[in-house]
């Protein structure tokens, strides 16, 4: 192969990778900074304390905490959420805010005032001391949120920190008193979630043999506050009342 030759294959070469080059779809400084990969998919708008599931999928913090409410599996895979640890992503919302700065930073007030509302909402929820005797708003081992009562607290020895609470659940005998960890996220400032009447609760317990190891729930459709929804499901708690 002469000198020429060489020259004219090397040419070829240059052009054949310019060539791949432009026929890739994207490049990954593209793909990092898709606006869809920071879209909550359940309010559609870009997500605000992100918190991804065991399953990989990714939601607002209080979206999820609605979505709870009422639904077991996951909004994208319908994979147990109820079953899942949940992870706070604080360097995906740090990607967030830089990408609406860099790419629409038309946007970034209302995403700002978004964050705003959900650090209210985090203080309104959380209980802001614990004593025994006050009452508190707690979520059973059925996903319905109660009234409980702390009836004692379990101390760490090496700490000497509150480790668990015992917790009284109001209306029920002592047989469904649970310990619950201290930093659960089953816990509520009372009111928080017991004064709403959109949610799942309890309306009156069956006394049908039948239906003996299921609960009678009701709470208003979210979509019609004229409308009750009133359904069972199945009690998960150590004894049936």
């Amino acid at each position: 192969m002469n000198k020429q030759q060489k020259k004219t294959q090397k040419q070829n070469e240059k052009l054949k990778i310019q060539s791949q080059e432009n026929d890739s779809p994207q490049n990954i400084e593209d793909i990092i900074h898709d606006k869809n990969d920071f879209i909550c998919p359940i309010c559609l708008n870009y997500i605000v304390a992100a918190v991804s599931l065991k399953c990989g999928h990714t939601f607002c913090e209080i979206c999820l905490h609605e979505y709870l409410l009422y639904f077991k599996g996951c909004h994208i895979c319908n994979d147990n959420m109820r079953k899942s640890k949940f992870a706070y992503c604080y360097l995906l919302d740090q990607m967030i805010h830089e990408f609406i700065k860099s790419h629409h930073p038309e946007e970034l007030k209302t995403y700002e005032m978004a964050k705003i509302n959900n650090k209210e909402w985090r203080k309104k929820k959380q209980v802001q001391s614990i004593d025994v005797g006050q009452q508190i708003d707690v979520r059973d081992p059925n996903f319905v949120w109660n009234v409980g009562t702390i009836k004692r607290l379990k101390i760490s020895q090496e700490v000497g920190k509150i480790k668990y609470l015992v917790i009284h659940y109001e209306g029920k005998s002592d047989k469904h008193d649970e310990e619950i960890a201290e930093n659960s996220p089953r816990f509520a400032a009372l009111g928080f979630y017991t004064s709403r009447n959109d949610i799942p609760k309890y309306y009156k317990q069956t006394k049908n043999p039948f239906l003996k190891n299921l609960l009678y729930v009701e709470c208003m459709d979210p979509n019609d506050n004229q409308f009750n929804q009133q359904f069972f499901i199945e009690d998960n708690s150590s004894e049936s009342e």
